[in-house]
């Protein structure tokens, strides 16, 4: 069995595609140890010709080609075909450093880590250092999937909800059927990285600088659409997913009560990217939309902020909603007897 398999989907990726491959293959690392799977996501530019291109150098390169079907399905095509110890993705606008692969994945083999998170630089759109994130302070220490993600909100900066820079164990993710959520346009790693870190008994943090992380004009991350439509119903969904994995039997108590806490996320995401004119009107419709889905009212055990505070807002909404109505009621009812003073 190969030691990793990396994940890169495709879609009109062509300026930044090789950089990324490249950056994979200069590597203290044999070519027969890991697999570079590239999903090419129905591009209309060169970015799999490219790739075609880099297969007669290489022998571990994959090359998938599919009919566009969105970024997670990408991914998704990924992990099937994964046949390897573990599997990292990586954005293909984004790449690593040199001679780091071999390094990361024996720290993660040592520890017997199903999750391990990498340390990864931000990069300004020049190619200039914006910020470092390295967890020194938690280096390859080992904890369970829920004490590591409330380590790393601990950090200055915070971790981000990320599925890039992080090694998974490959069977791990396989046996608890961890996939991407089709068809959710923005934070789509957020609802996964949820899921993965209820259920995760050994993570690590490897503190080695590793992946570079670069911020380009046009990606989803870097959008202004979170206030629409589309946004709201993959906020929804992912909500929704999450609720569903929460009533899982398998699951312990500390568990499902650890997922309130990205449940009530994306309930808040959902009605704030609700706000449109007229507004109140618009949050009245999707709120009932929550409530067929189960989500009228949010356990906020063990939630932190800000979503506590949004939570306990979010649930006095019916008050709120009555109040108005009667408020409403009483100013037109003073209305009316104005006017038939009138008469």
């Amino acid at each position: 069995m190969k030691r990793l398999s990396v994940v890169i989907p495709m879609y009109n990726v062509e300026p930044y595609v090789e950089r990324c491959i490249r950056s994979l293959l200069q590597q203290d690392l044999p070519l027969n140890d890991y697999e570079i799977i590239c999903v090419n996501d129905g591009s209309p530019d060169r970015s799999g010709e490219i790739v075609e291109r880099l297969q007669k150098e290489y022998s571990n390169i994959i090359l998938i080609n599919q009919q566009n079907q969105g970024v997670s399905r990408a991914r998704n095509r990924g992990i099937h075909e994964a046949g390897s110890k573990y599997v990292l993705f990586i954005d293909p606008d984004d790449y690593i450093r040199e001679n780091t692969l071999n390094m990361v994945l024996k720290n993660a083999e040592s520890k017997n880590a199903q999750v391990s998170f990498l340390g990864f630089t931000f990069l300004n759109s020049d190619g200039s250092v914006r910020q470092e994130v390295l967890n020194n302070n938690l280096d390859l220490c080992v904890t369970d999937g829920i004490e590591a993600y409330f380590l790393t909100r601990k950090g200055n900066p915070p971790d981000p909800d990320r599925m890039w820079a992080v090694l998974f164990e490959t069977e791990f993710f396989k046996s608890f059927g961890l996939n991407y959520l089709p068809d959710v346009p923005f934070l789509e790693d957020g609802e996964l990285i949820a899921r993965i870190l209820s259920v995760a008994d050994r993570c690590i943090f490897d503190s080695m600088p590793f992946y570079l992380r670069t911020t380009r004009l046009g990606s989803a991350t870097n959008s202004k659409l979170f206030h629409t439509e589309k946004a709201a119903r993959g906020f929804l969904a992912s909500a929704h997913n999450l609720k569903k994995f929460q009533s899982r039997e398998s699951l312990s108590p500390r568990q499902k009560t650890f997922l309130n806490q990205p449940i009530s996320k994306f309930v808040i995401l959902t009605m704030t990217s609700s706000i449109r004119k007229p507004y109140l009107r618009t949050f009245r419709e999707t709120r009932a939309i929550l409530q067929e889905f189960g989500l009228g009212r949010l356990n906020t055990n063990k939630v932190v902020r800000p979503y506590l505070y949004f939570g306990f807002v979010y649930n006095q909404l019916p008050f709120l909603f009555l109040f108005r109505s009667v408020l409403h009621g009483w100013k037109s009812g003073i209305k009316a007897i104005f006017k038939l003073k009138e008469y």
